[in-house]
């Protein structure tokens, strides 16, 4: 197996599992000293959130292992697919120092309980917190070493030659761009993970978690409904592009088109992940690794959307651009 494959497989999905799995054990041996309910959130004056213990082990289940397991596999995933860059040596790295720093610090909050009457008399997690963000920080920064340096390599873009057209003949090309089955399956789930954590934080009466793992709840239906899908369309006035329940809109008037090209996109290691992404010089609308096409703005600045059949659509736009540019003249 490849090194940067096998380093990001240790450090993103292995190291998740094996902290998880020892913070889930250590709170399911203290479970039998623990008072009912258990404070599960402190305030300056210390605890003001209650739960009950069996939530803490699912939070933990939850924080300390889907999320980083998510960061972890979306950059194993896009190694195995020959991508490389910063991104994805930076993913597994954040997966395994932030599984370490809240499975030990969940782990922690119930430790500091065992043997109270009442969770009202629990200390304050300071001293949790100087043990947990250390040791996630070391781990993770031990992940970061512990895979190759390796940089992106992008092929340069070939201009698209413009669709011929018989004058007067009009043209339009409608596309749409969705993620992949697994990344939406991994949005599916994280969504639905949240619902449930909330749910159930509802039913064991802890107000302020129950608001907080809603509102990520919120923020994820938000996010899923609006960035996994794009629609695309190209005619004599330009490039239009419309996510999922049309919230977002953006628009390159076809007099503003200076080149197109089709190209071949990697989000993660070019742009830094999915969705819309704007990085220097460059706006994008990147929902899955493979065909786009590549609009270079008489500005200077670029913008690219993942199409299919992305030569049709770069040559269609490129004949629209340069139909604009002859009507000025």
């Amino acid at each position: 197996m490849d090194k940067a494959i096998s380093r990001a497989l240790g450090a993103g999905i292995v190291t998740p599992v094996v902290a998880t799995a020892a913070a889930v054990a250590v709170e399911l041996a203290v479970m039998g000293d623990l008072p009912d309910p258990v404070a599960t959130h402190w305030g300056t004056g210390g605890p003001d959130g209650f739960s009950a213990a069996w939530t803490v082990p699912l939070m933990t289940a939850l924080t300390a292992g889907v999320l980083p397991l998510i960061l972890g596999a979306s950059a194993v995933l896009a190694l195995r697919r020959g991508e490389r860059g910063f991104t994805l040596r930076l993913l597994p790295a954040v997966a395994a120092g932030l599984s370490v720093y809240l499975g030990a610090l969940l782990a922690g909050t119930l430790v500091i309980q065992r043997g109270l009457e009442t969770a009202q008399d629990a200390p304050g997690v300071g001293s949790i917190m100087l043990v947990a963000l250390p040791a996630g920080a070391v781990v993770g920064v031990l992940a970061w070493l512990s895979q190759p340096r390796e940089t992106a390599s992008v092929a340069a873009p070939s201009p698209a030659s413009p669709l011929a057209l018989q004058p007067g003949e009009r043209a339009v090309w409608l596309g749409r761009a969705e993620m992949t089955p697994w990344a939406l399956a991994f949005i599916v789930l994280a969504t639905l993970a949240a619902w449930t954590g909330a749910a159930l934080m509802w039913l064991a009466g802890d107000t302020v978690a129950s608001a907080i793992i809603t509102g990520v709840a919120v923020l994820l239906t938000a996010l899923a409904a609006t960035f996994t899908v794009a629609h695309v369309r190209i005619d004599s006035s330009g490039l239009t592009v419309t996510t999922g329940v049309r919230l977002v809109r953006l628009r390159v008037p076809a007099e503003d088109v200076a080149s197109v090209a089709a190209i071949d996109v990697h989000g993660l290691a070019q742009y830094g992940g999915y969705g819309i992404r704007q990085i220097p010089g460059a706006t994008a609308v990147v929902l899955r690794p493979g065909p786009a096409i590549e609009v270079a703005r008489r500005s200077g600045r670029r913008f690219v959307v993942t199409v299919d059949d992305a030569p049709t659509a770069a040559s269609l736009l490129a004949a629209a651009g340069e139909a604009a540019h002859a009507a000025q003249d």
